[in-house]
């Protein structure tokens, strides 16, 4: 008797159904846990606030202005609506309608899988589990963002895909539906058409499809962009008169060169590590396909978010997503013993990234989750939203800021409601981001020398302060006119006070409270005599705390780099006794 047949095949833990369910639920209870014991992120209070004013009676790209397509902005309503059929708070009818889109994406996918991988359980399981962390543990700070949709739609497109070029069969109805849900993600993102570009290509030279026989998914894709797009030349042609004002200047806006997003973007050295572990196993995948087309998924994604060039974390989440996914399949669809030396360095240290991803993650999670992480910005905004609501629930607030989160959530919880078109004043920024960036005393423009996005913000916040009649003024401080303070060198009093009729408007507002920041100025009764000073221009004293000044800064001493470097080496070495087995 030989020894594989005195041995039985040792059975994976997750072939156990019971096993797998546990760690999946494990996996989305402390995310959840995390996600509703928080406060809403700021884009997702601007979009929920952004649907109800739509809902009404406010003119989409007019009364609101919004740089992103109408999808987002028609999905928000519908959570607007749930809401008010429920009574139920409309964040908590966004979440709540989010996570069953994540849920059903992930049970979606699983039937994919099963036609990609036949009778591979516990690959398939482990494919899942991984799946489940980057959805919900490691969306963390951008779960509910577009992108969060995007990577959660395009995952079953990409096992499509795999199976095209595997030659296998796809059920046409299955595939519709898979090709419909990509191309919303499409829609939502457009960037990332150029994943679809790089599908479609892969196929092809995978000569394993007729090129004159359209595939279903592909069909769906192009019905959806293509009703999409009729739809927005006819609903909402303000839009594209939107861009063409605006969109010069929203290029300018947290502007980051493409290159260095690629490369330093948040993220993006994962992604670049998971691809160069693909490069280096690739020959020694049980499922090439599979592996090919997560990482082809991951290098579209990386280049889509560094198109953005604004370097923000959820711009590059799909592509960092997609990076674990890959080392996923490192971990648990390598053809092994590895014999080479290279694969078997980058498998132990693709897996000990991967461990070391995930306690990290869940342990953040967890401490969000009980409370563990609140901070002087999360101070602050709790005392803000009880202002604001003691004097103006129901009613207008403007606020002034460069940044999106002076604004949301503060109104969402606050009970208040927008006074302005603008989600915030980032023209202002893009405007200035040169003299931002100068020695030079910051000079604001002359109405002759401002473009025409300057010249219409200044109308704009006219019109808005005439009409809307803000109960109260929230004013992000301006710090010192520096060079080190960068944006927050604005000074919103001294920029709008040239206006003569801006100026009245401000006068008619007295202080009522200092907090941090952010000066708050409520609007006089009629005839009441002021008992604080109204807006006026006054010197910064203050500067911007950096990390390098003494804030929060990573060394061996923080927590999260001993819990990182702690599961990354007990891995690696882990990995170095098995293999020595």
């Amino acid at each position: 008797m030989t020894s594989s047949e005195a041995e039985p095949r040792r059975r994976s833990p997750l072939e156990h159904r019971s096993i797998f369910l546990i760690a999946l639920a494990l996996l989305v209870g402390i995310s959840l846990a995390a996600e509703f014991t928080s406060y809403a992120r700021p884009d997702t209070g601007f979009l929920l606030d952004a649907a109800a004013r739509i809902l009404g009676g406010a003119r989409p790209y007019v009364d609101v202005v919004e740089i992103n397509p109408p999808l987002i902005i028609a999905l928000n309503m519908l959570a607007v609506l749930a809401a008010r059929q429920l009574d139920i708070p409309d964040i908590l009818a966004y979440r709540l309608g989010f996570t069953a889109a994540l849920f059903g994406a992930i049970l979606l996918t699983a039937a994919v899988l099963r036609r990609v991988i036949p009778g591979e359980t516990a690959l398939q399981r482990a494919f899942l589990l991984v799946l489940g962390f980057v959805l919900f543990p490691l969306a963390g700070q951008d779960y509910g963002e577009r992108e969060h949709l995007v990577l959660a739609l395009l995952v079953p497109w990409l096992l499509v895909v795999t199976a095209r070029r595997q030659g296998r069969e796809m059920a046409p109805a299955l595939a519709l539906a898979v090709g419909v849900l990509a191309g919303i993600a499409f829609a939502l993102k457009p960037h990332f058409l150029v994943l679809w570009v790089l599908g479609e290509l892969w196929i092809r030279i995978g000569r394993r499809t007729a090129a004159k026989a359209p595939l279903p998914e592909t069909l769906a894709i192009a019905g959806v962009l293509a009703a999409y797009g009729l739809a927005v030349l006819l609903l909402t042609p303000q839009y594209l008169e939107l861009v063409r004002l605006l969109g010069g200047s929203y290029s300018r806006f947290l502007y980051d060169p493409f290159y260095r997003v690629l490369l330093l973007g948040p993220g993006s050295v994962l992604t670049v590590f998971a691809l160069l572990a693909f490069a280096a196993l690739r020959r020694h995948a049980r499922h090439p396909e599979l592996w090919q087309a997560i990482a082809l998924g991951a290098a579209g994604c990386l280049l889509a978010g560094a198109a953005q060039q604004k370097g923000l974390r959820y711009h590059l989440y799909p592509s960092f997503g997609l990076a674990i996914g890959l080392l996923g399949l490192v971990a648990w669809d390598t053809l092994l013993p590895l014999r080479e030396r290279v694969p078997l360095i980058y498998r132990r240290l693709a897996v000990s990234v991967l461990a070391a991803a995930v306690v990290v993650v869940c342990v953040q999670n967890a401490a969000v989750a009980v409370g563990d992480r609140q901070d002087a910005d999360q101070d602050q905004l709790e005392k803000l939203v009880e202002i604001v609501r003691a004097r103006a629930a129901g009613e207008g607030v403007f606020v002034m800021s460069y940044h999106l989160r002076s604004a949301y959530p503060l109104l969402n919880y606050s009970g208040a409601h927008s006074a302005s078109r603008f989600p915030h004043l980032w023209i202002l920024a893009a405007e200035y981001a040169d003299a931002l960036r100068s020695s030079e005393p910051l000079a604001y423009h002359a109405e002759s020398e401002m473009s025409p996005s300057e010249r219409y913000l200044n109308r704009a916040v006219l019109e808005d302060l005439r009409k809307q009649r803000p109960k109260l003024l929230v004013v992000f401080r301006h710090a010192r006119d520096l060079p080190v303070n960068g944006l927050r060198r604005l000074d919103y009093v001294a920029y709008f006070a040239r206006d003569p009729e801006i100026a009245r408007a401000l006068d008619d507002y007295e202080l009522v409270a200092e907090l941090g920041d952010y000066l708050v100025y409520q609007r006089l009764a009629p005839g009441a005599a002021p008992l604080g000073p109204p807006p006026s221009v006054t010197p910064g004293t203050r500067d911007v705390v950096r990390v390098e000044e003494g804030g929060v800064q990573l060394h061996l001493a923080d927590p999260t780099m001993l819990i990182a470097v702690s599961a990354f080496l007990i891995s690696l070495l882990a990995l170095k006794g098995v293999d020595r087995a």
